[in-house]
């Protein structure tokens, strides 16, 4: 199934897309959830996020925000970002999944930044920021940290 805005003309900007639930004013609003199904004898199907190409000024930025907490004893939204675990047998392949964060490149100027910054604690501490590698199994090394 697609859902697509049409092409633009030569002269005009493409539609827009939103997929929203609606507020709530006593109670939770609603969910929206994207999934690709399970699969059996295949690989399991992939979701991509893609912010199209502009020739003239700087690029589309893709924002992910978790929701804000006005509760007095409410925490804010966690932002939790995982790949998959891998099964295999240790003579074959079935590694885990990689999470890769990387910075745009430039040909003719400075490369992108990553800044990671743990939140601010207006009345209590700040919180904690931690680069860690796991354990390794009982035939293996940890993984190295550079």
């Amino acid at each position: 199934m697609t859902i697509a805005s049409a092409d633009a003309g030569t002269s005009g900007v493409s539609g827009a897309m939103s997929v929203s639930t609606g507020d709530a004013t006593n109670g939770a609003s609603g969910s929206v959830a994207v999934s690709s199904g399970d699969a059996v004898g295949g690989a399991g199907g992939d979701i991509s996020v893609l912010i199209g190409t502009g020739n003239t000024g700087a690029g589309g930025k893709m924002t992910l925000t978790a929701g804000e907490s006005t509760d007095a004893s409410g925490a804010g939204g966690a932002v939790l970002v995982t790949a998959g675990a891998g099964t295999g047998d240790g003579s074959t392949s079935g590694d885990g999944g990689a999470v890769t964060i990387a910075a745009g490149g430039s040909a003719n100027s400075t490369g992108g930044a990553i800044s990671m910054t743990s939140g601010l604690g207006a009345l209590e501490s700040s919180g904690t920021v931690t680069i860690a590698s796991a354990d390794a199994g009982t035939s293996g090394v940890s993984g190295a940290m550079s």
